[in-house]
């Protein structure tokens, strides 16, 4: 069983697991390929880059995963459901038993068959999403399920789905550890 999966491998998902992986739990990512970031050429708002495309910070976040020794692979999720022996995630090629769940993949989230998730419609426009899932002030969305990035919020902005990845995972780590999860590099 892993501590925590991660649905989606962009900005927001991969924000999450590296929180969840530096602080020493058995994570991993499962990603469709599909960011919506992979193809913005020219983020100019990102404390700390002049300018950064949406490929060179996915390709940093995966080797930041990978560092802390978690692990992404390529595979499309098919269904989330709650079983006896926890959270269990299947994709086209395996099934994943999982104690977390990070969602956050974009737009996609017709697998979740966990009743207890509560979807409210997106906002009109360009690249919005039609739902989103509705979460507590803390990401949560039900019991050990986290959502962050455009699966919780119409707020279309890399800065605002990689502080949204951040802040699903210090919540989910401060509820696993059963007190205030503090991440300090000295």
């Amino acid at each position: 069983m892993r501590t925590v999966t991660v649905i989606g491998g962009g900005i927001a998902g991969l924000q999450a697991a590296v929180f969840t992986a530096k602080a020493g739990e058995d994570t991993l990512v499962l990603d469709n390929g599909q960011s919506l970031v992979e193809n913005t050429s020219n983020i100019q708002n990102l404390v700390g880059h002049d300018s950064v495309a949406g490929h060179e910070l996915l390709n940093s976040g995966e080797k930041k995963l990978e560092e802390f020794g978690g692990e992404k692979k390529e595979e499309t999720v098919e269904k989330l459901e709650r079983t006896d022996e926890g959270l269990k995630v299947t994709t086209g090629s395996e099934e994943y038993v999982t104690e977390y769940v990070v969602i956050a993949s974009a737009g996609i989230l017709d697998y979740i068959e966990l009743e207890e998730i509560e979807l409210e419609e997106g906002v009109e426009g360009p690249n919005m999403m039609d739902k989103h899932i509705v979460t507590d002030e803390s990401n949560r969305a039900a019991e050990n399920v986290y959502v962050a990035g455009l699966a919780n919020s119409w707020e279309y902005q890399t800065s605002i789905c990689i502080g949204d990845g951040a802040k699903a995972a210090i919540n989910l780590l401060t509820d696993l550890r059963n007190e205030p999860f503090v991440d300090h590099d000295m």
